[in-house]
């Protein structure tokens, strides 16, 4: 495989964290950080250059990829800051009306198209919300484009970003482009006390780590045997109760309710599965 980055094809970090493959038709000569204007669906968005990609994952429908317009201009700088004034404004008039209509959503965020032809209003809601008259409100202020989106709770914490349970930047808005699907099996794979508020991220999902982590334990876990396996040490029998596969060790509960840890290298050596 070759894992020479593909210059036709360029990474861009949007505002809210979004990540987005984009092709490089005119062939740029973009470096990381470089500010670029891409085509998007009835307008324009500026986002930041990202590190270049080796063997990306694309769409068979190449059309489905936005394209590089430009490299940002002076112009288009100013009026991007421009926007970010915009949208703040149009957040608090977007609530405003919100509560003056006493719908059940919670307002989010604002992105406003570089171009202005376009607003997206990002928002949370237990159930599905007829904000037609909140649009039209919008369209009146705003005199653009209005497009109301309903997020989930992780799309939430990407756009707003903060700090995780582990004290560093959230994974969602520091470097993890989509949501994949994260279930309890790989919790019980790290063999971790299935605890809500202790494998919940700030989002009150499942932690994002434990899928991006999974092939990391996946791997490693093939040199032990499976949880809970009978064992036999000497003349002594037992149950595989705990790994740590940082000190690489495991814990063995005996019959008698006692436990003793062992290296790693002591398996099949000193250490066999009882079938």
């Amino acid at each position: 495989m070759d894992d020479k980055p593909n210059p036709k094809i360029v990474k861009l970090k949007f505002k809210g964290g979004n990540r987005v493959l984009c092709l490089n038709p005119l062939d740029f000569p973009v470096q990381p950080n470089d500010k670029m204007v891409i085509s998007v669906d009835r307008g324009e968005e500026i986002g930041s250059a990202l590190p270049p990609v080796s063997s990306p994952i694309l769409p068979e429908d190449l059309s489905e990829i936005p394209a590089l317009l430009r490299k940002a201009t002076l112009a288009d700088l100013s009026q991007n800051n421009e926007n970010r004034l915009r949208e703040k404004n149009a957040l608090e008039f977007c609530i405003a009306k919100v509560n003056e209509l006493s719908l059940p959503m919670k307002m989010i965020d604002v992105d406003l198209r570089l171009d202005r032809r376009k607003i997206v209003f990002y928002f949370t809601a237990d159930d599905r919300i007829d904000f037609r008259e909140l649009v039209k409100l919008l369209a009146a202020e705003f005199k653009t484009r209005i497009e109301m989106r309903q997020i989930s709770s992780r799309e939430e914490m990407k756009r707003t970003d903060g700090v995780g349970p582990c004290s560093l930047r959230l994974c969602c808005a520091s470097f993890i482009d989509d949501f994949d699907p994260i279930s309890t099996q790989l919790v019980k794979e790290q063999n971790l006390p299935m605890n809500p508020a202790k494998i919940s991220g700030v989002c009150g999902k499942l932690k994002c780590c434990y899928r991006y982590e999974h092939d990391f334990y996946e791997e490693i876990l093939k040199n032990y045997p499976a949880y809970g396996s009978h064992l036999k040490v000497a003349d002594k029998e037992g149950v595989l109760e705990k790994i740590d596969i940082f000190a690489q060790t495991m814990t063995i509960r005996y019959d008698d309710n006692q436990m003793e840890d062992f290296p790693l290298s002591d398996f099949k050596q000193k250490i066999t599965v009882i079938q």
